[in-house]
């Protein structure tokens, strides 16, 4: 059996972040699209341009988890979670072009610490969060002499709805997967806000894999 979860926004959420930029419509904008079909791409950052003339950073952050073991994923399941998880480069695509012209500009691709160390029936998920990784890596190499920084992100267990969600689905308590989850020196699991502190100002950081997991991969 494979699992695939989606991360999406609730309804409760959406509208409440309409209401807030209805508020704050000079310093936040929200767009819908879809990291497969090119065209709502185009669509989301032409829209951006015309509101704010300029992008400065890209955050690819889109997810999609299917667990399984090599057995039992489908041939389905394969590019469902490569086109999700690695096809922000197709954002990146649309993206670097300003840039490069701007001879400015940050690109943050969210990994995981799934990409770095094995996990048990994770072989889709873990597949996709490596190849986010090494895209990183390309990118900074070829995008350096643009004055353009890539960097990927690697978090462990961050507490959120959706992670509880899929150790449910496995019949894994809440406890037992703190308890095997857990970072190795810190001995509890993160929090959403301890990814968003990372700062983006370090211009001299590129090609870097920031691992955010207290301690889970040192060992």
């Amino acid at each position: 059996m494979t699992i695939t979860y989606y991360e999406i926004i609730s309804k409760s959420i959406s509208k409440f972040m309409s209401h807030d930029i209805c508020h704050r419509s000079s310093t936040l904008r929200q767009n819908q699209l879809g990291v497969q079909d090119e065209e709502t791409i185009k669509t989301a950052i032409e829209v951006t341009l015309n509101k704010w003339k300029t992008i400065n950073i890209f955050i690819n952050t889109a997810t999609i988890f299917t667990l399984g073991y090599v057995e039992e994923v489908s041939s389905d399941d394969w590019p469902n979670i490569m086109n999700v998880n690695v096809r922000g480069y197709l954002m990146s695509k649309h993206i670097i072009p300003i840039f490069k012209k701007q001879n400015s500009g940050s690109i943050i691709n969210l990994a995981s610490a799934a990409g770095l160390v094995a996990h048990a029936s994770f072989l889709p998920y873990a597949t996709s969060k490596g190849a986010i990784i090494q895209m990183t890596r390309n990118l900074a190499l070829d995008l350096g002499p643009f004055n353009i920084r890539v960097n990927s992100i690697n978090p462990g267990a961050i507490e959120t709805p959706t992670l509880y969600r899929t150790a449910a689905e496995t019949c894994v308590t809440k406890a037992q997967f703190d308890e095997n989850h857990e970072g190795k020196r810190i001995k509890r699991l993160g929090h959403p806000q301890e990814i968003a502190n990372i700062s983006d100002r370090s211009s001299f950081t590129v090609g870097a894999n920031v691992v955010i997991d207290g301690g889970y991969t040192i060992v």
